[in-house]
C-alpha cells in the first residue's frame, strides 16, 4: 500500500476511534467491513465481528429484542427491505433503555455506512421539556385569563382557549403563525372598536403601538364583555397580551356608585324632609298657640262669635297637625315594614261619594268642576276601607290642587273585562313631565320639586298611596302630559272582589 494511502487510513482509523458516534460500514455484499469502538459500546449486548452479514447481525438483534416483540423472521424481512441506496434516519430505543439515532447513507461501491448516536440524555431532556410544556399548556388553559404570546414578527406564538372565548374569536383564529394584522382585520369586520371615535384609526394605532413598553387598557367587546387588556414585552422582542374579564366587577363598581349616589341623595332628601316637616308642623302649632292666646284674652268679656271663630281655627289647625303626624307615622311604618291592613267588606260607591263630598268645598273654592263617573254596576270588594279612602282622597286632593280655575276633576270607577277594579282620577291641570313621573313616588325626593315649593303639604302622599295599593295586591300608576292634565289609576285584582253588586249613582257637584 502506498505510504500516503497508509497514512490516510491511519488518520481515518484514529478519527473513528476518537469520535463519540458509533460507525459501521457494510460492503456491497452486505457484510460488515469495519466498525469503531463507540459502535461496540453503544450496541453492547449484541456483539458483531468483521465479515458478519447484515442478516446475521439483524437476527441477533431481533432475537435479543432490539426491535421489540414479534417474529424474528418477519422483523428481519422488514429490516432487510429498507432501501439502503438512499439516505435515511430513524430513532430506536434499545431494551436497556438506551435511545439511539441511526442515520444510514449509501456508498459509491454499493455498500452503506451507518452512524449511531447515543441520544438518551437528549430524549430525556426532550421528554422533560414536553412534559413541562404539557403542564404549562394545561395550566394556561385552566386559568380564567386569556393569554396570547406574539413573536417579534407580530405573529401568534401561543394562545390559550380562554383568549379566543373572551375575545369572541373562532377557535382557529389565534393559531400559531397568524399575523396580528389579520386578527385586527377580523375584529374590525365583526364590529369591534365601535366605541372609539374612529375604529380604523384605533386599529392602526394598535398595530403601530410600541410593544417594548407595558400597556394596559379597558375595552368592550362586541358581545358586551368588558376586558382588562395588558401587554408586556417578551425577552425575544415579542410581547404577551393578557385579557381579564372584568364585566362583573365593572357592573359591581357601577352599582356601588349608584348605591352611594342614591344613599347620598336619600340623606339629602331626608334632611330636606326634616326641614320641611319642621316648617309644616310649626305652622299649625303657631296657629293653635295664637288662637288659644286670643281665647284667653276673651275670657273676661267673651264675644261668642269671636270665641267660635277662634275655636274653629284651633280645630282646623289641630286637624292639620294630626294629618301631618299621621303622614310621618305612615312613612315610619312603611320604612319599618309594619303596615298592617284590615280586610273589610267595602261599599265602594259609598266610599267614592264620601271622598267627593270631602272635597266639594275645596273644588268650589278653586273653581274646579268635580264629578264622579260610574259607567255600570260596581260590586263591593274586600279591602282596608280607611286606607282605600285615604288613597282616593290623596289623589283627589292632588288633582284639585294642580288644576286651575275652570278645569275639571273626574273620579271614575268600574270593573274592566280583565277582572280588575279600576279607580281613576283624571284632571285637566298643569300636568307632569314624563321624567318626573317616577320621582313623584319616591319618598322625600319630590320635596325639592316645583310643586312642593308652590303648594302646602309634606309631598309624601303618592309614596304612601302607592305602598297602600301595592300592599293590597294592586297598582297605582300615573300618566300625564304637561299642559293637558294627569290621570292617576288604581287597579285592584280579581282577588280583591267581594259580594253583591250595587248600582247607586254618583253625586256630581
Amino acid at each position: 500500500m502506498p505510504a500516503d494511502l497508509q497514512s490516510g487510513a491511519e488518520v481515518l482509523e484514529s478519527i473513528l476511534a476518537l469520535i463519540p458516534h458509533g460507525v459501521c460500514v457494510y460492503g456491497p455484499d452486505q457484510r460488515l467491513v469495519t466498525f469503531n469502538r463507540a459502535y461496540a459500546e453503544i450496541m453492547k449486548g449484541t456483539p458483531v465481528a468483521i465479515g458478519d452479514s447484515l442478516e446475521e447481525v439483524l437476527r441477533r438483534r431481533a432475537v435479543s429484542g432490539e426491535f421489540g416483540p414479534g417474529d424474528p423472521d418477519q422483523i428481519i424481512r422488514r429490516q432487510m427491505g429498507y432501501d439502503f441506496a438512499r439516505t435515511q434516519s430513524q430513532r430506536l430505543k434499545r431494551p436497556n433503555g438506551t435511545a439511539i439515532d441511526v442515520r444510514t447513507a449509501p456508498l459509491r461501491d454499493g455498500g452503506h455506512v451507518s452512524v449511531l448516536t447515543d441520544i438518551t440524555l437528549l430524549t430525556q431532556a426532550e421528554d422533560e421539556l414536553a412534559r413541562r410544556a404539557a403542564e404549562m399548556k394545561t395550566m394556561l388553559s385552566s386559568i380564567r385569563h386569556g393569554i396570547v404570546l406574539m413573536g417579534p414578527d407580530r405573529r401568534v406564538v401561543f394562545s390559550n382557549p380562554i383568549a379566543a372565548e373572551l375575545l369572541g374569536h373562532p377557535p382557529g383564529l389565534l393559531v400559531p403563525g397568524r399575523p396580528q394584522a389579520e386578527i385586527i382585520d377580523h375584529m374590525l369586520a365583526r364590529g369591534e372598536f365601535l366605541n372609539s371615535p374612529d375604529p380604523f384609526d384605533y386599529a392602526r394605532e394598535r398595530l403601530e403601538m410600541d410593544r417594548r413598553q407595558p400597556h394596559s387598557s379597558r375595552r368592550s367587546t362586541a358581545a358586551g364583555r368588558v376586558l382588562e387588556v395588558r401587554s408586556d414585552p417578551a425577552p425575544d422582542g415579542g410581547f404577551v397580551v393578557t385579557y381579564t374579564d372584568v364585566t362583573e366587577s365593572v357592573a359591581a363598581e357601577a352599582e356601588l356608585r349608584r348605591a352611594k349616589a342614591a344613599a347620598e341623595a336619600s340623606d339629602r332628601a331626608k334632611s330636606r324632609f326634616l326641614a320641611t316637616m319642621s316648617h309644616e308642623l310649626r305652622t299649625p302649632l303657631n296657629a293653635i298657640i295664637g288662637f288659644s292666646e286670643n281665647l284667653l284674652r276673651e275670657s273676661d268679656a267673651p264675644d261668642p262669635d269671636r270665641v267660635e271663630a277662634f275655636a274653629q281655627e284651633i280645630n282646623t289647625a289641630g286637624r292639620q297637625l294630626l294629618a301631618l303626624i299621621e303622614t310621618v307615622l305612615d312613612v315610619s311604618r312603611l320604612g319599618a315594614g309594619r303596615f298592617d291592613l284590615s280586610n273589610d267588606r267595602v261599599d265602594l260607591i259609598r266610599v267614592l261619594n264620601t271622598c267627593i263630598r270631602q272635597f266639594e268645598q275645596a273644588a268650589r273654592a278653586a273653581e274646579v268642576r268635580l264629578s264622579i263617573a260610574l259607567p255600570g254596576a260596581v260590586p263591593e270588594l274586600w279591602a282596608d276601607e280607611r286606607r282605600l279612602q285615604q288613597v282616593i282622597s290623596n289623589l283627589l286632593s292632588n288633582a284639585i290642587k294642580f288644576t286651575g280655575a275652570g278645569g275639571r276633576v273626574t273620579l271614575y270607577a268600574a270593573w274592566e273585562r280583565d277582572d280588575f277594579l279600576v279607580i281613576r282620577v283624571q284632571d285637566t291641570g298643569i300636568g307632569i313631565a314624563a321624567d318626573d313621573l317616577d320621582r313623584l313616588f319616591e319618598p322625600f325626593d319630590q320635596l325639592e320639586g316645583t310643586f312642593a315649593r308652590r303648594f302646602k303639604g309634606a309631598g309624601l302622599g303618592l309614596y304612601i298611596s302607592r305602598a297602600l295599593v301595592e300592599a293590597q295586591g294592586g297598582t297605582l300608576l300615573l300618566s300625564s302630559e304637561p299642559g293637558r292634565g294627569t290621570i292617576a289609576e288604581i287597579r285592584l285584582p280579581q282577588g280583591a272582589r267581594g259580594g253583591r253588586a250595587t248600582d247607586r249613582k254618583g253625586e256630581p257637584s
